[in-house]
């Protein structure tokens, strides 16, 4: 993998988030209406690998904002398994996503169910031309989102970005969609800075595995920061929700490992044991965002992006996103 490109890509995808905000809140697109308008019983997201982990995202932003009910599947379960998903008598909306518009098992779901009465598909991709764009009902193509780099880190981000304006935006939710704008002129200004400071905290810790919690919408975006570690640096890398991170895998902590905590969301009780039991196995912490009021500070944490003040959890959960990708 090409660093130059990783680290190109990294820091222009606010750029891609801020272009692809202005095509679909724009008079001129009916994008939203399109995707959302006719009648469906449950939205299923699919995808492969990180693709995956966008729809799981996808799909818990989609129960928590609107009145629709969905799932996220890997593709291939989708495909091999649909008899379990696919009640004939319901109306469904496939939505999916493929970077390169190229990812065989996620063609072929569209190609199952294509002209069926009942289902009705969509698909997001990064490049103009592909074999998903060609299968697929309708689509929609992320602008200044295609990679060079093997791992896929701006696509990813772009994706996910744009399902959430589109369905905002559907919504007619204004003071959400005044937050993301204000989510990318914050993000803007930061991510030039946040290379030297966590490259800085790198460089003087010497980890030799890692931990990603999250909770809700920030569970999929910690098992994302687990395949981005494995695919970028091939160090052992773990995700759990953040609760579950105590029944069991404690077991694996070590005085060489860090948890990173994705930005803790103020109904989670409790959270200041788990820190207290990291601490206590001599671990460092990093968590993204301010933290929980309670939670003393101390050498072994550190703090990124603790300034991010946004009344939209779901909002401020994508400040995650270029922490851990760095």
């Amino acid at each position: 993998m090409d660093n130059n490109y990783t680290y190109e890509e990294i820091s222009s995808q606010v750029k891609s988030w801020k272009e692809n905000f202005d095509v679909i809140i724009g008079e001129k697109t009916k994008i939203s209406t399109d995707l959302f308008s006719k009648d469906f019983d449950r939205i299923i997201f699919f995808g492969c690998g990180t693709s995956y982990n966008l729809a799981m995202a996808s799909s818990f932003f989609t129960n928590t904002v609107s009145g629709f009910d969905s799932i996220a599947l890997p593709s291939s379960e989708l495909l091999f398994n649909s008899e379990t998903y696919i009640d004939k008598g319901k109306n469904y909306l496939l939505v999916g996503y493929s970077r390169s518009g190229e990812t065989t098992e996620s063609i072929e779901v569209i190609n199952k169910f294509k002209n069926q009465e009942k289902i009705r598909t969509f698909a997001f991709t990064c490049r103009e031309k592909n074999s998903f764009i060609d299968v697929s009902e309708n689509h929609y193509v992320c602008r200044g989102a295609e990679e060079k780099s093997i791992a896929m880190t701006r696509s990813f981000s772009s994706m996910l970005f744009s399902y959430c304006i589109m369905l905002t935006r559907y919504l007619d939710n204004k003071d959400r969609l005044k937050e993301f704008s204000g989510l990318c002129t914050y993000l803007e200004s930061k991510i030039p800075l946040l290379f030297g400071e966590v490259k800085e905290y790198i460089d003087a810790n010497d980890f030799n595995s890692y931990f990603a919690l999250g909770s809700g919408f920030n569970y999929p975006l910690a098992v994302e920061a687990d395949l981005k570690m494995k695919e970028m640096s091939r160090i052992p890398e773990y995700s759990y929700h953040i609760f579950e991170f105590n029944h069991g895998p404690k077991a694996l902590l070590s005085e060489d490992c860090l948890v990173l905590f994705l930005t803790i969301s103020k109904k989670l009780r409790n959270v200041d044991i788990i820190v207290d039991e990291i601490i206590k196995n001599r671990s460092k912490i990093a968590i993204i965002g301010k933290g929980i009021k309670d939670l003393k500070k101390g050498g072994n944490i550190r703090f990124f992006l603790e300034d991010a003040s946004f009344e939209d959890e779901l909002v401020e959960s994508f400040i995650n996103i270029p922490v851990f990708q760095i």
